[in-house]
């Protein structure tokens, strides 16, 4: 039986509000139109979260279709300033799946080539890489979950 990673979000259905996943065959063709194998945890995210996520990450490009556009507009924000060489600039590879964004210069990614379930989550913030959190999960909990929850109180 395969681990479930986004079930802890299911005891927060009535605070995350009206949610609408996206179909096996649609996460598959992201994973074919950009070229890489999404992590199981990410999967499991787009299937029960993937075209509306609620108040889950409100703010965040994280719903199909707006995501599509994430990794396009990494490259905008990494050519904005052409002050910089390109030596200067953080190499962005193929295998990074930008999956949020923030406010047009925070995108989170993970690298796809690293074959995890719940992989570490990456941060490029205008010029540079930095590692954002241990887990995807994590991410969901710290970016998504508690800002929620801490509003509802």
């Amino acid at each position: 039986m395969e681990k479930s990673y986004v079930s802890f979000l299911n005891d927060y259905a009535n605070e995350i509000g009206e949610t609408i996943g996206l179909s096996i065959d649609k996460i598959n063709q992201i994973e074919k139109d950009f070229n890489v194998n999404l992590p199981l945890a990410y999967k499991q995210f787009l299937f029960s979260f993937g075209r509306k996520s609620g108040f889950l990450l409100n703010g965040y490009y994280i719903e199909y279709p707006e995501l599509i556009h994430n990794k396009g507009d990494v490259f905008h924000e990494l050519n904005f300033d052409d002050r910089k060489t390109q030596i200067e600039k953080p190499e962005i590879k193929d295998s990074y799946f930008f999956f949020a964004q923030w406010q047009g210069y925070n995108f989170f990614f993970f690298d796809c080539s690293l074959k995890e379930d719940n992989p570490i989550v990456f941060l490029f913030d205008t010029n540079k890489i930095i590692k954002y959190k241990d887990s995807f999960t994590e991410f969901l909990r710290d970016e998504g979950l508690k800002p929620l929850l801490d509003n509802l109180s």
